[in-house]
C-alpha cells in the first residue's frame, strides 16, 4: 500500500527506525542520480566504495642523515641588563608587598595599593624598554647636531 509520502510520515510516527524526514543528502545525490550527474571519486571508487590512498614510502630520518634537517644551535639567552631588573625588581616587590607586606614591616592597609602600583610600574618599565621607534620618528640630523 504506496501513498506517495515517504516512509515515516504516515503510520506510527513515534516507532523507533523510522525517520519522519528523507536526510537532504540523500535528496540531493537522488536528483543527481535522476539527472545522470552523479560526480565520481577520484582513485575509481564508485557507488560508496572505499578507495584507498596510494602508499606512503617509509622515511626514517634516523636511518637517512642527509635527508634529515638538523636546526643549527640556538643563539645565547641575552644578559640582564640594570634597566630589565628595575623592572623586575619593581613587579617583585609590587608581589611581595600584595600578597605579603608583613616581611617588609607594612601594614595591609598600605602594602595593597602600593604593591598594585609598584607592579603597574614595573609592567610599564620593562613595556616601554620593548617600544622601538619607527624609522620616521627619529631625525637622522639629531646625532651629528645640524639641523
Amino acid at each position: 500500500m504506496s501513498t506517495g509520502e515517504p516512509e515515516g510520515v504516515q503510520g506510527d510516527p513515534g516507532r523507533e527506525g523510522r525517520r519522519s524526514d528523507p536526510d537532504p543528502f540523500e535528496q540531493v545525490v537522488a536528483s543527481w542520480k535522476a539527472e545522470g550527474t552523479v560526480p565520481r571519486w577520484p582513485g575509481g571508487a564508485q557507488d560508496g566504495a572505499a578507495a584507498e590512498p596510494p602508499p606512503v614510502p617509509e622515511i626514517d630520518p634516523r636511518k637517512d642523515p642527509e635527508e634529515h634537517y638538523v636546526p643549527p644551535e640556538p643563539p645565547p639567552l641575552p644578559r640582564v641588563g640594570a634597566a630589565v631588573g628595575v623592572g623586575l625588581v619593581l613587579v617583585v616587590l609590587g608581589i611581595v608587598l600584595v600578597a605579603a607586606p608583613q616581611w617588609i614591616g607594612m601594614s595591609s592597609v598600605y602594602g595593597l595599593p602600593l604593591g598594585l602600583v609598584a607592579i603597574a610600574g614595573g609592567l610599564t618599565w620593562l613595556l616601554m624598554r620593548l617600544w622601538q621607534p619607527a624609522d620616521e620618528d627619529v631625525d637622522p640630523y639629531d646625532d651629528e647636531g645640524t639641523v
